[in-house]
């Protein structure tokens, strides 16, 4: 079978070796998920959501070939554009259905759906996007990293609809490395600078003249009842499914292979509500569920949060690219709050659970609840609250992060355990670790600038100290086991404003105390 002809694109060495990294894995990352079951459970989160279904569509099927569709056996070069948009139209004008892209192989160039419509992707078809980058013109309004922008259309737009989904077992092929290659070269301007003008005057991705920034493969803008159930994506130009200031969504039962893409986010719910995200594999080149909310001045105005969020039952392997499992931020001045995490499994990560925003995006991050991670040999941090994401440079609104519900994780195998860093004038608050283990860890826990911290029935074992609290005022261990192979005592208490540690069944003779703390600090 003849097949579309890749660019030999020179991939810079670090990709390059997450390709090799990524052979032989790629095709057996559901080895934790075996049985995806067709009917959806019900969700008994700590919050109000309402009962999720799938959309539904009319009971007619317009297959792609009847509308002029050829598939890449008959003639490789043919591109099916027009003739899929010919079967999305008259399913539209008919009321809605299913658009089916039968088993074989089809080059196209972007997909632009309708209301009431099913794009249907068969077991044993291939959908290659089009290299040619005039084919993703005219622009299209997304958000770009947060920031709102006209630039050439994803792989996948839904814009402004309702009814409408993804699904089959087939695979969209994103082709992305000749879009990787090109941002190389180009640079569409720095986003933090545009968010403080308007859109219409905003220098900023190809609506304004400019090159470098590469599309996402699926976006959902402003649409409500939307599924993505069952299909593959293979090498995204940049982010994966993309939800966007959009509500009642379901994506179950997906594959993210994006490993070798840069940002090659999985699936990223934005400014977004009601959402339920489950059944899932990723093995990304960026975070593998990520939960944002726009950046900066633009989504403060906007202040649309992303909330009321189920992720279940998923897996993320070799995510990689200082990414995580499941991650909030950084994006994230419309704050994020209402979302339940639980059976989730991390093997080869870069990165577990993670917080991650910085001075400027403002907001809240709140109420969030995770429950039933494993982790095995993660890169980096287990469990990593980072607040100076960009460093200590960036000024403006300072974000919060509070009443965050973390239980029944064990993490076997990482450099630093458990990182909990808030800012000087914003600490962390209320934060709750309940049966927590950690082994084979060369670092187990750092926190600075955390207000009401609770650890309950936790175990730490680790080469250096086990746990070092600095400037963490209201410090709860309960049934907390530290041991490590430092020399001198597992817990070390410091900071100019450490205070108010209570115990119970953690013995004082485990603490070291670094003036100016002294053991006044503990309470009874």
């Amino acid at each position: 079978m003849k097949r579309l002809k890749r660019r030999n694109t020179g991939f810079i060495q670090m990709w390059v070796l997450l390709m090799v990294m990524s052979m032989g894995g790629q095709h057996c990352i559901d080895a934790q998920i075996k049985d995806v079951p067709q009917e959806i459970a019900p969700v008994n989160a700590p919050f109000d959501l309402p009962e999720f279904k799938r959309p539904v569509f009319p009971d007619r099927v317009f297959n792609i070939v009847k509308y002029g569709a050829k598939s890449m056996a008959d003639d490789a070069s043919f591109k099916n554009t027009a003739a899929i948009h010919r079967a999305i139209e008259a399913a539209s004008a008919a009321g809605g259905g299913q658009v089916l892209i039968p088993a074989g192989e089809w080059l196209t160039g972007p997909i632009h759906l309708k209301s009431h419509i099913n794009l249907h992707v068969a077991k044993g078809a291939v959908v290659h996007f089009s290299e040619d980058k005039t084919d993703y013109l005219p622009v299209v309004r997304q958000r770009h990293e947060g920031v709102e922008a006209y630039n050439y259309s994803p792989l996948v737009y839904a814009f402004e609809l309702e009814n409408v989904a993804v699904t089959g077992k087939g695979v969209l092929d994103g082709h992305g490395d000749h879009w990787w290659a090109w941002a190389r070269e180009n640079s569409p301007g720095r986003r933090t600078e545009v968010t403080k003008v308007p859109l219409s005057r905003r220098m900023f991705g190809k609506g304004a003249g400019l090159e470098g920034m590469r599309p996402h493969f699926m976006i959902f803008w402003k649409c409500q009842n939307i599924l993505v159930e069952g299909i593959t994506l293979k090498d995204s130009p940049m982010w994966n499914v993309h939800l966007i200031y959009s509500k009642n969504i379901i994506v179950r039962d997906i594959t993210v292979n994006s490993l070798r893409a840069p940002n090659g986010d999985g699936i990223i719910p934005d400014s977004s509500e009601d959402i339920l995200i489950e059944y899932n594999h990723f093995q990304t080149g960026d975070d593998a569920v990520v939960l944002k909310s726009g950046l900066n001045e633009e989504a403060l105005q906007i202040d649309r949060p992303t909330k009321n969020v189920v992720v279940r039952h998923f897996e993320a392997k070799n995510v990689r690219t200082g990414s995580g499992g499941i991650v909030f931020g950084s994006e994230t001045s419309g704050g994020i709050k209402n979302v339940y995490v639980y059976d989730a499994y991390f093997e080869g990560s870069d990165r577990g659970i993670r917080f991650k925003t910085e001075r400027g995006r403002g907001n809240v991050i709140e109420n969030i609840f995770i429950r039933d991670v494993r982790m095995k040999n993660i890169d980096q941090q287990a469990i990593n609250f980072n607040t100076f994401y960009s460093g200590p440079e960036p000024t403006g609104p300072s974000p919060l992060i509070r009443n965050i519900d973390i239980k029944n994780v064990t993490i076997d195998g990482v450099p630093e355990a458990i990182i909990l860093i808030g800012l000087p004038e914003k600490w962390l608050e209320n934060i709750t670790l309940e049966d927590i283990q950690v082994v084979n860890a060369e670092k187990g826990v750092r926190m600075q600038r955390v207000k009401n911290v609770k650890f309950k029935n936790v175990s730490v074992q680790s080469k250096e100290r086990a746990m070092i609290a600095k400037d963490v005022f209201e410090l709860f261990l309960d049934q907390v086991e530290l041991k490590d192979q430092a020399a001198g005592e597992p817990l070390l208490l410091t900071g100019e404003y450490t205070g108010a540690v209570f115990l119970d069944g953690f013995a004082s003779e485990q603490i070291e105390f670094e003036s100016p703390v002294t053991k006044k600090v503990i309470r009874e």
